[in-house]
């Protein structure tokens, strides 16, 4: 399998002629849009929020305004469930996946409690949206932290009470509100709502950390009337139990001075009860031995998440792949503000479209999601019985290429889209692959290992010029590969100069950078 410059061309093509900017229609999240959700629904006998969410089968041609309280929760203690005296084990996966499974189930429950926008999990995070009422910041606020009070106090009482203590974890949880774009861009029965802007990412950046707690971002604290505190002091003063139980109070309607914890426990425990009378969840938190592992046979794009389940669990040794859009936050911020979201979510469609189809089409990939403007995917290759680690890490390498060279590609297609880049980091090591949670629907496709967590945070320190390889990805890599990234991460490794230094000859040229001549690759020290 080979990345092919006339391959790429025609898919962007298509892609661009799939959902032009001129077809996409963007609509306001408003009480107009909520009213006629609700009687929707209530003409297929569903009801908002326990049925379905609010926002919801968004059509590719669409984007909706939002303004809404980001949610994101931060399992504290995923790493210490990852590993055994260091190390991962069978046993190891088979607990992290049982915390999963566990807390994925215990947070959709305060979900629907809550009438909350549940967007996805993503290994040890939750991100959520308030977005109701939709005419109130204010009453959003105070939901959102009445949401975040609930969630923390369920998440923490569930690992205690039904995991034995195995599968408790602290939890650190950040709030922003403001403007962003929902769209839809999953594809059959993978559907992915997402939710881009500012607030959903600095949400994020605040549920970063080792303190548990509640952190809220200046935005938030202004429109509960408070001072601002700074950016260094967001991460690092947390809501005290007080406040929490206030501000979930006067989402009730309850005076300000009302510190009773009344409401917030009540809500824990109805939670709990619900958790607890899940025969099918205490089968799975009951028994380590709930987990069967199977290897899969390469390619991984022939994995199908919809026949997953905890006891058809794939886990193998494979490489995982993460793509992350550099500057797009502010990009899809700079379109809100000029009414240019059809431009965006055009191009989003195709950038992404395209990343899916190189990494699946080309190289034999397989997606596990997007996240936000990130592509995860993993890749082995190998036999039925076992990875061929070497061969593995040398095709990641050339998807990587592929990747690169595809989005070039693409900013040479795509208006408005030049100032962006792609920062893609690799690492190898054994991966369980599932679903977990709420079955059906809202089940969640699972890929969580040390090589995951570390190929997300080696990418996450990177330019959008970079390639970097993990450590163990590295240790088990071909001569050439381990001399290319001997530096550090590589500048500008497309397709082309992927083939010329492992001694390929590609039999197209790789596409040329969007503004400039093509800029020769490089490694450097980190």
């Amino acid at each position: 399998m080979a990345w092919k410059l006339s391959n790429c061309r025609a898919r962007i093509t298509r892609l661009m002629q799939t959902v032009p900017a001129s077809a996409i229609s963007v609509r306001r999240f408003d009480q107009g849009y909520l009213q006629r959700r609700v009687n929707e629904l209530n003409q297929r006998g569903r009801r908002l929020g326990l049925d379905e969410a609010p926002i919801a089968n968004i059509p590719n041609n669409r984007a909706v305004l939002v303004d809404g309280v980001h949610v994101y929760v931060q399992l504290i203690d995923y790493h210490a469930l990852l590993l055994d005296h260091g190390r991962e084990t069978e046993a190891s996966h088979r607990r992290l996946l049982q915390a999963l499974h566990l807390h994925y189930a215990a947070t959709d429950r305060v979900v629907e409690q809550f009438e909350v926008q549940r967007v996805d999990y993503h290994g040890p995070r939750l991100h959520a949206v308030v977005v109701t009422p939709a005419a109130s910041e204010r009453d959003r606020v105070l939901k959102a932290l009445a949401f975040a009070a609930t969630l923390k106090g369920t998440i923490e009482e569930a690992g205690r009470t039904m995991g034995g203590q195995r599968l408790s974890t602290r939890v650190r949880i950040g709030l922003d509100t403001g403007m962003a774009v929902a769209v839809n861009s999953g594809r059959g029965a993978e559907p992915e709502p997402l939710f881009l802007g500012s607030p959903a990412n600095y949400a994020a950046k605040l549920a970063e950390g080792n303190e548990p707690g509640i952190f809220m971002s200046d935005r938030v604290r202004a429109v509960l009337d408070e001072g601002a505190v700074g950016m260094v002091q967001e991460r690092r003063v947390a809501l005290t139990q007080d406040s929490q139980y206030r501000y979930a109070n006067m989402s009730q309607g309850r005076p300000s001075w009302d510190t009773n914890d009344g409401f917030t426990r009540a809500k824990v425990q109805e939670a709990l009860r619900s958790l607890q009378n899940d025969a099918a969840l205490s089968a799975v938190t009951a028994s380590e031995a709930v987990f069967h592992f199977h290897h899969h046979e390469p390619p991984l794009r022939t994995i199908r998440f919809e026949d997953l389940m905890p006891s058809r669990t794939v886990r193998m040794p494979a490489v995982s792949v993460f793509a992350d859009i550099s500057g797009f936050t502010a990009y899809v911020d700079a379109c809100i503000a000029t009414g240019r979201v059809q431009e965006m979510t055009a191009n989003l469609h195709v950038i992404r479209g395209e990343m899916a189809e190189c990494s699946r089409d080309d190289f034999g990939g397989r997606k596990v999601r997007f996240i936000g403007d990130c592509l995860h995917g993993l890749i082995a290759e190998g036999s039925r019985v076992e990875t061929d680690l070497p061969a593995s890490v040398d095709s990641a390498v050339r998807l990587a290429g592929g990747l690169r060279s595809s989005f070039d590609l693409c900013k040479t297609m795509l208006p408005g889209v030049g100032a962006l880049g792609l920062a893609i980091a690799l690492e190898l090591g054994p991966t369980p692959i599932t679903r977990l949670g709420i079955r059906g629907e809202r089940s969640v496709r699972c890929a969580s290992s040390k090589a995951v967590s570390t190929s997300e945070t080696l990418q996450s320190g990177l330019e959008g010029t970079q390639t970097a390889l993990g450590p163990d990805a590295t240790a088990a890599a071909p001569f050439r590969i381990r001399q290319l990234f001997r530096y550090g991460p590589v500048e500008n490794l497309d397709y082309e100069a992927v083939e010329t230094f492992l001694g390929g000859s590609p039999k197209v040229p790789a596409a040329p950078a969007a503004t400039s001549p093509r800029p020769e690759f490089r490694a450097h020290a980190s």
